[in-house]
């Protein structure tokens, strides 16, 4: 790997129109989906930057998933909408809603899709079509995220999250994990064993499945909106300000334990992303630096960067290609592929 302060030459670059705002990855089918907060949407061939563009959404992209095999992807915006198309760029369907579109995820066990809209969760087929919504979320849903089993979907806002049942005999019930403040981000730790939410109240608070027992980790500056869990659910990795903290999940979890520490960024961190091999954890700031950390070895350690990447423009996204290859994109719509 490149040592700190060095900048490897880009593998591609492609451009859109504005702030960089989403980023998601199949790397088992080579392809990225992009939108920009100026509306361009367009998959991306991860191995050469060829591009095929996608339809724009008008006052902007705020969304997209895809689906676990990778045949659908979906793209949502401002302007209500959420369109389907295959890998190749083909509509496969609409989904026409009245508020913003902040959020949506995949199921992992079957070709159907979460939205979340304002205070409505839809939950729809591979091509669009409504199954269910919820339309009683307490407020503005701001994240969502399936069970890992893809029976259940939950919906944070203001006051919890909200575990809704949409496959089985349970179907159409729905469990609430109460919290008194506004949750920002929702992560599954991939065992199933945890929900992590990033709060407005400056903490994380989990919540062991499906139990409902809970615990905070506080003390934090500013609020929480970037968090993930390593692939093998012993780490999670939070972001606040300048400050990436590593909490360890191992034995009975973290409480009573201190997180690993890493500051490396003169300005707020707006991307977390673990490598898949677990070896490594990634962070983008708005300073313009993508710093690779070694993953901690045990609770409360200082982490030191391996490799620092420096660029005039901040860092608005981070996905991993592989363990040695990174798509870093950037407030001024670009979006290169980088080699380590």
């Amino acid at each position: 790997m490149t040592g700190p302060g060095t900048a490897p030459v880009p593998q591609w670059r492609v451009d859109v129109d504005d702030y960089l705002q989403v980023l998601e990855v199949h790397r088992d089918h080579g392809q990225a989906v992009v939108g920009s907060l100026g509306g361009d949407a367009a998959l991306i061939d991860i191995d050469d930057g060829s591009t095929i563009a996608l339809e724009r959404h008008e006052m902007g992209v705020l969304s997209a998933a895809w689906s676990s095999d990778g045949g659908r992807v979906a793209v949502g915006g401002q302007d209500g909408s959420v369109r389907i198309y295959d890998r190749t760029g083909a509509a496969k369907g609409v989904v026409t809603t009245s508020a913003w579109v902040t959020a949506q995820a995949w199921s992992p066990a079957a070709p159907v899709l979460a939205i979340g809209a304002g205070r409505h969760l839809l939950i729809t087929d591979q091509d669009g079509a409504v199954l269910h919504d919820f339309d009683d979320q307490p407020s503005t849903v701001t994240s969502v995220a399936w069970s890992t089993d893809g029976t259940r979907v939950g919906a944070t806002a203001y006051g919890g999250i909200g575990w809704h049942d949409v496959i089985g005999p349970r179907t159409g019930r729905r469990r609430r994990f109460d919290w008194k403040g506004s949750l920002l981000a929702l992560v599954m730790s991939p065992n199933g064993s945890w929900a992590c939410a990033g709060a407005q109240d400056a903490s994380v608070h989990l919540w062991r499945l499906w139990s409902g027992r809970d615990l905070s980790m506080s003390g934090y500056p500013s609020k929480i909106e970037r968090l993930g869990f390593r692939h093998d659910s012993r780490w999670l990795a939070v972001a606040c300000l300048d400050e990436l903290t590593v909490w360890d999940f191992g034995g009975r979890g973290p409480a009573g334990t201190e997180p690993a520490v890493a500051t490396g960024h003169d300005n707020h961190i707006e991307e977390v992303a673990w490598d898949p091999s677990g070896r490594s954890v990634a962070t983008g700031g708005g300073d313009g630096r993508t710093i690779v950390w070694a993953t901690p070895t045990r609770a409360g350690e200082e982490l030191s960067p391996v490799t620092a990447i420096e660029s005039d423009a901040p860092t608005s996204r981070l996905r991993w290609v592989n363990e040695d290859s990174l798509l870093v994109g950037r407030a001024d719509g670009s979006l290169v592929r980088l080699a380590l």
